[in-house]
């Protein structure tokens, strides 16, 4: 099963994102956590991390700049995009060295 057809099944049966729109937004996901790894590729094991990540993309489609947003008595704060845990479960992934930012490194 691809990506696109993980995400199909995650989003809502009404939901008519063309599977273009749903390459893009797992591309951008995909390059998030290879900028934030400083990675040229991305292991497998995180392939489910891309999709979440795109899924959190496309819920945010349409309020992109917006942190928080209140609406008669609804209100809504968007978290960030690669949260706390994600961040917790990529530590098993030290960056390359040379990426910028980060002390914690390994050998090419």
């Amino acid at each position: 099963m691809t990506n696109t057809d993980i995400m199909r099944v995650l989003l809502p049966p009404d939901d008519d994102s063309s599977d273009t729109r749903l390459g893009i937004l797992l591309k951008t996901a995909e390059n998030m956590l290879l900028d934030y790894l400083g990675r040229d590729t991305l292991p497998e094991r995180l392939n489910d991390m891309v999709v979440q990540i795109a899924l959190a993309i496309h819920g945010r489609l349409g309020s992109e700049g917006e942190e928080k947003r209140s609406e008669n008595d609804i209100s809504v704060s968007f978290s960030d995009l690669i949260t706390d845990d994600m961040k917790l479960r990529l530590r098993n992934y030290p960056r390359k060295v040379g990426a910028v930012n980060e002390p914690r490194t390994e050998e090419p």
